[in-house]
């Protein structure tokens, strides 16, 4: 037994070593070589776990052989062990440094290979688009030799110099004249004579943006290229710049990517431009060859078939993307092919490899920025197998010469104390003996657990005085004889006996029962049970080991600890839902509410004979508004306290956060007469990661406190970094009322505001800065307070951040906040009188105040509106036969179903799914009252198309139901 367990221990040693040297040599191999193959990576990998993993595995592994040879342990001298770790370390320490030459030699010869192969694909690019400039110039020069080229001496030329068969990539050639405005009718009349029936000037653009035309008067073959002929190529801006900076220079131009008219696959494309200018003249000067200007040669070139099969020059073990400008990103991408085929996009898109090039080139006037990767067809080499052979070879070599050197020295202490270890163990096997017989006997004997022997039968030949108690007994002979079965109910006989009957198979043993001792108590007893044999003279054949325990007062524990939780998961579900529900009942009214306010207020406007009544509009609208804020924040802090409030990790600006707080902040600051400004005071982050709307929420609750607690100053915002804490600091100051000590020590808790006083001075709920406290603590931060009464007070909300880039910094004159200008007026236009007209709507809506209130804004925008009352009769407005069951109506009679999503009989979530099942693909935009997390996530999932919420803000819902108006939807589509 105590060999098997030295073995298995043994074993779980050299496991771990192992795997020790697994994750040193991953850490270690790429900052010592670094961007290795896969495969290379994987044979070094395991070489450098066997190299470093060897000394160590060696005496393991040799006292493993030890323990076999001989049963007494051997103490190992130093005379044995020096040599052992001589040969251990320099076998290491040759074999690492051959490995890593010859590794870093083979990296070398790699990366000489990947730029031979670079530098032929670079030359392939080249060549290709010298074969466009050659082909310009060729047909230039058919220009500058013809007095003027007809079309049919141009068609004859294309048909010898074919564009789609000499120029790989290239959809035609053409000739491009320039044409004044004022002499366009002249040039129509030429281009009847010259060019054909059904020529017509087009454009790309803005056919009316310059005072010239650019026209495309020739373009062959014409069958593929027709959509271009007549093209102004003026219109537009990239073709233009190009246009004319190649009649300004006379060299070939190239546009920047474009999408060419006449491409049908929307390639990336470009033009590839040559002036040609009058012969024998002078052409030195830009005002030269604008004086001797006649027109243009060119090429419409897509990128993808110009650069196909680029990878044959790299032999299949790069990849290469070419981008237009030096800026690498995937909207200046003209080109883009790899060389192995991945199976799974997972491994593409993870995949690094080794070694990548980019190369700046020149062709037109533009440059090109070409990058080349290697790819798995590269990594494949076989070149770094010799260093992973050296380490195997040379780690095997160490330690089966450590190994020999190891045996050498201990075989002599080996045979020297054999004969000692031998009497020891006897003697100390004794002692052990007679120390377990008598730990058992004390554990026998105190263990709270009754411990009963048990015969084949199940009765009782011994027990503890544990065991006594449960039986209820006084002696063990009062119980001699019992079986188990005679103080436990019949119905619970064959459990019992089946357990037992597994203990003395062998099979693990536990049941619970329960026992009636011999005085009468009941109890529940939890049993374990394990066959044992004795050959002593007291237990001759197998016996049980019967442990019995008694849980009555544990289960009954349990039971109630299991109802307590049950009934508080209950509440918190009924929390949950009463919140839900006083979202839904307060919002549908204030919909109302606050509707028909708006709608009274424009009344209002035009009444010039009673001023007072805007006054009573806008007292209601303002207390009903912030009735829906206190709404807001109780269910804020509801759902912050239920641990369901999120937040969000987004790249945000801090400057543009600032600036938009302190615009906001300052109509009710210049309300009071108040100075509103905010300083930045050292370098601060440009961008973040954080919660945009949580922490603008923070923002406006502390500058909203601060400018209703101070009556007469300033109240301030200052920014700043802290670099020791790596912390940005946003402060709000005042000088406002100020409080004590014990005023601050209650500040952050729900409902409570610094006293009575102020609550009766100033009002509020007391729940905007513990939702604020909470919200940032949230965002890895906090919020600090220091205030003097009388004075004024300072709340600092700190954000801990990582790491900020160099690059990722603003000076405080670039971040500069001010907010002392005036709050300008809206000049953006209005919203169209009838955004909506024509559009057939039905509203499926319980409230009768909300669906006349929707009604009037929606009939007042243009609209067709049907009301419903539920989610049943929506579906059977839409079906054949009028019922819920029948076939939906082709075409439908509505355009838009804008539904409330609580309703009675069939609310909007049933109602809508089931329309989605039958095939419904009408826009559905939900209008709910809920404010709980997830309700509006679950309005989408119902198949909802969009959502509004309640109170209706009556700008938003016109904004959302414009977007599936069916002339957006069919502008949209075009």
């Amino acid at each position: 037994m105590q060999a098997n367990k030295h073995l298995l221990r043994s074993t779980a040693e050299v496991v771990g070593v192992v795997v020790l040297a697994e994750a040193v040599s991953t850490l270690l191999l790429p900052l010592m070589i670094p961007q290795l193959p896969t495969f290379a990576t994987h044979l070094l990998g395991m070489a450098v776990t066997l190299l470093i993993a060897a000394p160590l595995l060696i005496f393991r592994l040799m006292s493993i052989w030890d323990k076999k040879l001989a049963p007494v342990k051997l103490n190992v001298s130093t005379d044995v062990l020096r040599p052992v770790a001589v040969v251990l370390v320099c076998g290491v320490a040759l074999t690492a440094g051959s490995a890593y030459w010859m590794a870093c030699e083979a990296n070398r010869q790699s990366e000489v290979a990947f730029d031979a192969l670079s530098d032929r694909v670079k030359t392939e690019v080249a060549r290709r688009m010298k074969e466009f400039e050659d082909g310009l110039k060729s047909l230039r020069g058919l220009h500058e030799a013809s007095e003027e080229l007809t079309l049919e001496e141009f068609r004859e030329y294309c048909r010898v110099v074919d564009p789609q068969v000499c120029f790989q990539g290239a959809m035609g050639q053409g000739f491009i004249r320039s044409v004044k405005k004022d002499s366009a009718d002249q040039f129509m009349t030429w281009a009847e004579e010259n060019l054909g029936e059904g020529f017509q000037i087009k454009t790309a653009g803005d056919l009316d943006r310059y005072d010239d035309y650019f026209v495309i008067c020739h373009i062959e073959p014409l069958a593929d290229n027709r959509a271009a002929w007549g093209l102004d190529v003026g219109s537009e801006t990239n073709r233009r710049v190009a246009a004319e900076k190649a009649r300004a220079t006379g060299v070939p131009t190239l546009t920047a990517k474009i999408n060419l008219v006449q491409d049908q696959l929307n390639h990336n494309g470009f033009l590839y431009y040559l002036a040609v200018y009058q012969t024998g003249v002078p052409l030195d000067t830009p005002q030269q060859r604008e004086a001797a200007f006649l027109g243009w040669v060119y090429m419409p070139i897509t990128s993808e078939l110009a650069l196909d099969g680029i990878l044959a020059s790299g032999d299949g073990k790069v990849d290469v993307m070419v981008y237009d400008t030096m800026a690498i990103d995937a909207s200046n991408k003209l080109f883009c092919d790899h060389g192995y085929p991945f199976e799974d996009e997972n491994k593409k898109h993870s995949y690094l490899p080794i070694f990548a090039k980019t190369f700046p080139l020149v062709f037109g006037g533009r440059q090109w920025t070409v990058q080349i990767s290697s790819n798995p067809n590269f990594d494949t080499s076989g070149i770094f197998l010799r260093p992973f052979i050296t380490t195997v070879i040379g780690a095997l070599l160490t330690v089966l010469f450590a190994a020999m050197v190891w045996n050498m020295g201990t075989s002599r202490q080996r045979a020297v104390r054999l004969a000692e270890s031998m009497t020891h163990d006897l003697k100390t096997a004794k002692e052990e003996a007679e120390e377990g017989f008598r730990r058992f006997t004390t554990i026998f004997e105190n263990v709270p657990v009754g411990v009963n022997v048990l015969d084949e039968d199940g009765r009782v030949v011994e027990t503890n005085p544990a065991g006594l108690e449960l039986w209820e007994a006084h002696s063990e002979e009062e119980i001699q004889g019992h079986t188990l079965l005679d103080q436990i109910p019949k119905p619970l006989h064959g459990r019992v006996i089946r357990s037992l009957c597994d203990a003395m198979a062998g099979q693990a043993c536990r049941v619970e029962f329960q026992m009636t001792g011999l005085r009468g108590a009941n109890r529940l007893i939890e049993l374990h049970a394990v066959a044992f044999e004795n050959p002593t003279l007291k237990y001759k054949k197998p016996y049980l080991l019967a442990a019995m325990r008694d849980v009555t007062h544990q289960r009954k524990a349990e039971a109630d600890l299991r109802d307590a939780r049950e009934k508080a998961e209950e509440a918190n579900q009924s929390k949950s839902e009463f919140l839900a529900n006083m979202s839904h009942e307060i919002r549908t009214p204030m919909t109302a509410i606050l509707g028909y306010t708006d709608l009274l207020a424009e009344q209002g406007q035009a009444d010039q004979d009673n001023p007072d009544r805007m006054e009573y509009i806008d007292t209601i609208r303002r207390n009903g508004e912030h009735l829906l804020m206190i709404i807001n924040d109780i269910l804020d802090l509801s759902k912050i306290e239920a641990g369901k409030m999120t937040v969000e990790s987004v790249p945000m600006r801090v400057d543009s956060l600032v600036r938009d707080v302190m615009e906001l902040m300052q109509v009710k600051a210049a309300a009071k007469g108040l100075m509103l400004d905010s300083i930045v005071e050292n370098k601060i982050p440009m961008i973040i990661d954080s919660d945009p709307v949580r922490l603008r929420q923070i923002l406006v609750n502390l500058l909203g406190n601060a400018i209703k607690f101070t009556e007469i100053g300033r109240v301030r915002l200052r920014v700043c970094y802290v670099q020791a804490e790596h912390s940005l600091q946003l402060s709000v100051e005042d000088t406002g009322i100020g409080m004590n000590d014990e005023q601050q020590q209650r500040l952050f808790q729900a409902f409570v505001q610094a006293d009575n006083s102020t609550a009766r001075r100033f009002g509020g709920t007391g729940l905007g800065l513990r939702i604020s406290k909470r919200l940032a603590q949230m965002l890895g931060g906090d919020i600090a307070v220091t205030s003097e009464p009388d004075v004024g007070s300072v709340f600092c909300v700190s954000l801990k951040l990582e790491k900020i880039n160099e690059s990722n910094w603003l000076t405080p004159d670039e971040a500069s906040t001010t907010t002392t200008k005036k709050v300008e007026v809206d000049d953006s236009p209005k919203q169209p009188v009838e955004a909506l007209k024509g559009m057939r709507i039905l509203l499926a809506e319980d409230g009768p105040d909300n669906v006349r209130l929707i009604s009037f804004h929606l009939r007042k925008a243009g609209a067709e509106v049907t009301t419903v009352e539920n989610g049943k009769l929506t579906i059977e407005q839409l079906t054949k036969d009028g019922t819920v069951d029948g076939p939906l109506e082709e075409p439908a009679r509505f355009d838009l179903i804008l539904t409330d999503m609580q309703m009675p009989e069939m609310d909007g979530y049933q109602s809508t799914s089931r329309l989605r099942d039958k095939g419904c693909t009408l826009p559905v935009v939900a209008l709910t009252a809920h404010a709980m997390a997830g309700d509006l996530q679950k309005c989408l999932d119902a198949g909802c198309t969009d959502y509004t919420t309640k109170p209706i803000d009556r700008k938003r819902l016109i904004e959302v139901l414009q977007q599936y108006h069916p002339e957006a939807m069919q502008s949209a589509v075009i």
